[in-house]
């Protein structure tokens, strides 16, 4: 009887480490590659501005008022950090000079574009909101002195006709927005930002002699 033997082979272990060394010297070199293309991205990022680099922009040579005309007195250069200005920083005094501020500049703060006017329309225009008129009422229209008021406060204003009863008063604008203050000592006035039927209401009420009086609404009321 022919006994059966099962052919058995001997691993060859040289081989298998040689394969597996190339594997692995592979896999590192391509780790090395990923980590180097990471640490370069990095540091490209991190200098995009070298630390303590500065330029020159153009600010405010003093306070000045939202609406202003700018002069070429009202500006000046100044020397400042580049990594913590807005892309829309001014370098040159003629980007500034003959615009409109849409907002008060305090004294040495950079100048932006997004705060003139340029040819957009004048500052009220730009400070009125969507949907809104800006309508001019003078102080004297009041039959009391409106509170301290600031540009965006936010008043109520309430009418009633003399000698009628109190039932009649009422409010004929509600959370109308303060835009700009008096600048004319002789005829102060309030530019105010009303919808159609405030102002409607508002010339009724001036038309029929009705007394007018400002509420100053609270900050978040």
């Amino acid at each position: 009887m022919v006994e059966n033997k099962i052919p058995t082979t001997t691993p060859d272990w040289q081989a298998a480490v040689r394969r597996r060394t190339r594997f692995y010297i592979l896999v590192a070199i391509l780790l090395a590659v990923l980590f180097g293309f990471l640490v370069f991205q990095f540091f490209s990022r991190q200098q995009t501005y070298a630390p303590g680099e500065t330029t020159s922009v153009i600010v405010a040579a003093e306070a000045i008022p939202g609406g202003t005309l700018l002069t070429g007195a009202m500006v000046e250069f100044r020397t400042v950090p580049i990594g913590i200005l807005p892309d829309s920083y001014l370098s040159a005094k003629e980007q500034a000079v003959g615009q409109l501020t849409l907002y008060p500049l305090v004294k040495g703060e950079p100048i932006l574009n997004e705060k003139l006017a340029r040819n957009q329309g004048g500052f009220l225009a730009q400070r009125c909101p969507a949907g809104k008129w800006c309508l001019s009422i003078p102080v004297s229209w009041f039959i009391a002195s409106p509170p301290d008021l600031a540009v965006g406060d936010r008043v109520e204003i309430a009418s009633a006709q003399p000698g009628r009863g109190l039932e009649e008063a009422g409010f004929i604008a509600a959370q109308v927005q303060v835009i700009a203050l008096p600048s004319d000592a002789a005829e102060p006035a309030y530019v105010l930002a009303v919808d159609d039927r405030e102002a409607l209401n508002l010339l009724y009420a001036r038309v029929n002699e009705f007394q007018l009086l400002v509420l100053l609404r609270p900050t978040g009321g």
